[in-house]
Parts: C-alpha cells; structure tokens; sequence
C-alpha cells in the first residue's frame, strides 16, 4: 500500500471522527437539557416477597427502607420490591415517564396508584409502545401523580447482583432526548449496514475468503448492535428472537470473534510475517465455537450454570489482548494491514473492554460508554472496509504490473511473442470488420552473430536496445513493436495497406542504417532485413499464416543480400 492510498485512509478517519464527535455532541446536549424529578426510593429487604396484592394495599409499606439515592439493583437468586415516591406533587404539563436503564433483559413489573392492572416490560418484549426506542423501559404514570402516592416496582432475581437505574421524566423532555439518542443510533447502524453490503459486494465479485471473514465478522457484530438497542426486534421476523432474551447477545458476540480472529490472520498476513502468533490465534476460534452452541442452550440450563456471561467477558479480554500483541508484532515486521487494522480496532477493543469490565464488575453503565461502543464498532467497519479497499486496488495493481511484465521483452521493453499473437489476433478481427488492411514487417538485425562474438554479449543486448528504440521511433501512434525472439522483430501497422506499409518499413531500414552502432569505441555499422506481408479482403486467416508470409519474405530479403524490404507476395525488393 503506497504512502498516498494511507494518507488518503487517515483523511477519512479524520473526517469519520469529527463526524461522530458531532452527533456525540447533540446527545450529551439533550442529556444535559434533560432533568429528572426528584424521587425518594426504599425497598423491602431482600429475600421479602409479598403479594403483588398485599403490597400494593400497603400493608408492607413500615416495612420498606429508605434508600440513599437511586442506586437500584438485582438481587442475586431473588425477586426484591422497591418503592418509588415523587418529592413533590406532578405540576408538569406532560405525564410522568418511569425510564429504567440498564435493566439487561429482565422483565420488570410495575404497579402505578390507580391502575387496575400490572404494567410488564422487557428490552424483547413484542408490542412495545412505539413513541420510544428500546434504549430504557419506559413507563407512562398518572399525570395528577401526588408525593403521598406510591409507585411500586418488582424486579426479579438475577444470576448476579447487577445495578440498574430508575428516573421520572416529563414525557415531552424525554422524548426530545430519546429521539437525539435514536438519531445517533441510526447513524452508527447505517455506518455498518452500509459496510457489510461492501465487503458482500467485494467477496461476491473477488470470491476471496478474506472478504468472507470480514462479512461474517461485521453481520454477527451489527446483529449484536441492533439486538442491544432493541432495532432487530422492530424487524420482520424479530419477534422470534423474544424467547432467547440475552442469550441472543451472547450468541452473536460468540459467533463473530472467530470470524474477527480469523480476518485478523488474513488482513494482516500472519501466516507469512507471524506464523506462531496466526497459530494461536486460529486455536482461540474454538472455545467461542464452544460458547456459540451452549449461548443457544433453554435458560433453565443457564439458570444453573450462570458462568457463561464472565467465561465470554474472560475470554474476549484475552482475545482482545491477544489479537493487538499478534497484530503490534505484524506491524513491526512490515505489514501496512496491519498498521490500518490498529487504526481501526484499538477504539472498538477499548470500548469492548471497558463494557466487559463494566459487566464483570456489575457496574452501572455510564452514558460515554453507551455510545462509545457503537461510535467504536461503526469506526472499525469504516476504516476497515477503506483498508480492505486499498488492498484491493494494491493487488490489482500487483496483478497488472505482473501481467504487464509477462507480456514484455525483459531486454528492450517490448512486447513479447505472446502479447504479439494476442494484439494480431484482435487488429485482425477488427480488419474484417471494418473492412480495412492490416500489414506486418518482419525484421532481422544482420550479421548479429558477429557483433556477439567480436564485441561480447554485453554490447549485443546492448545493440538490440539501440535498435529497438530506432525502429520505434519510425512508428505512428496505434502500430506495434515486439521482440520476436533473438535479433528478430516485428511490426504491425493497422490499417495500413501494403505501399505505405512498405514507406514505413524503408524509413526504418534507412534510419538503421545510417547511424553506426558504438561497441568499446569502435563504430559498428548495422543493417536490418525486412519481410512485410499484408491483410486484403479474406486473404489471411490466422496471426500465424501473416506471420510465416512475412517471415519467408524475410528469408527472401537475407538470401539477396540482406539490408532490403521485401514484400510478400510479389517479392519487390526495395534498397
């Protein structure tokens, strides 16, 4: 990859950052703007689990300890009941919205003063009220909601104890914020879509397994953005992931880190810069093959195994650490790749980390962090798509360069015999169409033997390169030159019929002829040989009968006496 294509690659990274920087920037500017009420929280002590119907009767209300601000969680194994009060009577003009954050997957039950039933909700949940995204639980409470009333909420047990948050919102204030979170959102999803659609064009136009890693690594990766932000399940058909719940999640991280791993080997040529680090981290694709099949498995299983969340977590942050020092090594030894795929990965391997640790640890997800990683995960596919692009164009251009060399004469430049049947082939096919002549002169260096054998072979090849730039510069724009082998020649003059071919062809011999060859300070004068042949109406059939014509025609010119032209097939010569 040449220093402009990464110049090129970085002025899109810059672009790409401001750009997310941007719309960062309006959704901590709604978030700000957005305040909440003030609520007095308490919660029965845990392992206490009434009646929905006692509860909200108020017969356990003594019962229910006051809380030092909103730091609300899932009891590990058990179901727990919390109760919410406003500070104040509601004045706003818009309704009350209970936004419960970070809830991962867990139905969450709330009754509200008045409501005759139970309102349930959870981030899989079919039917959800359509005004909001799935980035919270939102619920809709009473707007002549008083402080003496009480709103109670029952969450169930968890495998662990994980923290979540609880807010009231004026509706509209909300809706403002949420709308800015669901423009960033689709901004981060569409940056993704669009480049899985690009490495799905280049693996289908290339058939190149790299492509297919790398699709197969970013559609599981935008599967598991679109299942956390709730999108997929406003999809056809996505209701069918409900019963999954987060296992989906895990399901999707565990099938795209092997594809990742396995682009990585193939991006970055491991197998031939680093084949002991490609090794290791092709045999760390299997335990996520492991996790893939068992994230799939009824929760009940889950229920009484609840390690795989922490083995995924475990295991990504040393796959993670893995892959950069795999990646570090790479780029040391001189592989470009792999200095676009630090680019593009080290942000979305930070990010990822920070929100394994933050699961590991049980630690509420801060709002940087929320959109960080899908700000990351939407860097990553962009630069990566741009790196896969310049790879490409890099190969091609590999491939036509070494196409361009198989087809000349190492020697003088020229084309060589095969590139010669090939051009004759095609000037002969549009000769027929168009109905017009073709001629070719098949020329001979004399006595070239004895330049070799008195001057030595050096100020041979030297010679035929002196030669070969005289005859070329006798031509016109559109006529070919090619080395025929040894000191033998040829040209091809489209269109050109006989008696101009031969003007040409006399120029040619003159032009050699007239300037002496310089070998060790002696002055070597030269001569060529000349056969021409042509193409009329229906007389040639073949690249190789125009060929042998001009070639007996120039057996003809050497049996005369050699520096002449003669035409096939009336054999004038001309001197």
């Amino acid at each position: 990859m040449k220093a402009t294509s990464i110049k090129r690659l970085l002025v899109w990274l810059a672009a790409l950052v401001l750009l997310i920087t941007a719309q960062g920037a309006l959704v901590h500017v709604h978030a700000n703007e957005l305040e909440a009420a003030a609520v007095r929280f308490a919660a029965l002590p845990v392992g206490v689990d009434p009646a929905a119907a006692a509860v909200r009767a108020g017969l356990f209300d003594t019962a229910f300890q006051p809380l030092d601000g909103d730091a609300l969680s899932f009891a590990q194994g058990t179901a727990r009941w919390y109760r919410l009060r406003l500070a104040a009577d509601w004045r706003e003009h818009s309704a009350p919205l209970l936004v419960i954050h970070n809830a991962r997957f867990q139905p969450i039950t709330l009754y509200a003063p008045g409501a005759g039933r139970a309102q349930v909700q959870h981030h899989a949940q079919s039917g959800r009220d359509a005004r909001f995204s799935r980035r919270a639980l939102v619920f809709e409470l009473p707007r002549d909601l008083r402080a003496t009333q009480s709103v109670y909420l029952r969450v169930p047990g968890a495998a662990k104890r994980t923290p979540f948050s609880a807010r009231v919102y004026p509706e509209e204030a909300y809706h403002v914020d949420d709308t800015g979170w669901v423009r960033v959102m689709v901004f981060f999803e569409s940056v993704q879509f669009t480049m899985i659609l690009v490495g799905l064009t280049l693996w289908l136009a290339l058939r190149d397994r790299l492509y297919g890693f790398f699709v197969g690594y970013l559609v599981p990766q935008f599967a598991y953005l679109l299942i956390a932000s709730g999108d997929l399940y406003l999809l056809p058909g996505g209701h069918w992931l409900e019963p999954l719940g987060i296992r989906a999640l895990w399901f999707m991280a565990a099938l795209s880190t092997p594809f990742a791993l396995s682009f990585i080997v193939e991006f970055c040529e491991m197998r031939r810069i680093a084949p002991r680090l490609a090794h290791a981290l092709s045999w760390l694709r299997w335990p996520w093959a492991v996790l893939a099949v068992t994230a799939l498995l009824p929760m009940a299983w889950h229920a009484r195994n609840s390690l795989q969340p922490d083995v995924g977590n475990v295991l990504f942050l040393l796959c993670a650490l893995a892959a950069i020092v795999a990646v570090i090594v790479a780029w040391r030894r001189g592989s470009v790749a792999a200095g676009v795929f630090l680019l593009a990965w080290i942000p979305q391997s930070i990010f990822t980390a920070l929100r394994a640790l933050q699961l590991l640890l049980q630690l509420s997800l801060p709002g940087w962090l929320e959109f960080g990683l899908p700000a990351a995960l939407a860097l990553s596919s962009l630069v990566l798509t741009l790196g896969l692009g310049l790879s490409t164009l890099q190969a091609r251009r590999e491939r036509d360069d070494a196409r361009n060399e198989a087809q000349r004469d190492p020697l003088t430049g020229l084309h060589n015999r095969r590139a010669l049947m090939a051009r004759i082939a095609e000037a002969l096919t549009e000769a027929r169409q168009q109905h017009v002549p073709l001629s070719l002169i098949f020329l001979d260096l004399d006595h070239f033997k004895a330049i070799n054998d008195r001057h030595g072979h050096l100020a041979g090849d030297a010679c035929l390169r002196i030669l070969a730039e005289r005859v070329h510069s006798e031509l016109r724009p559109g006529d070919t030159l090619a080395r025929w082998g040894g000191e033998e020649f040829v040209v091809l003059l489209p269109a050109t019929a006989l008696g101009e071919a031969a003007l040409i062809g006399e120029r040619i011999r003159r032009r050699v002829e007239a300037d002496p060859f310089v070998a060790g300070g002696v002055a070597v004068a030269i001569t060529v040989s000349l056969g021409l042949s042509g193409h009329t109406r229906a007389a040639i059939e073949s690249p190789e009968q125009l060929i042998e014509q001009a070639d007996a025609a120039l057996y003809r010119a050497k049996a005369a006496g050699r520096n002449r032209l003669i035409v096939h097939p009336v054999f004038a010569a001309t001197r």
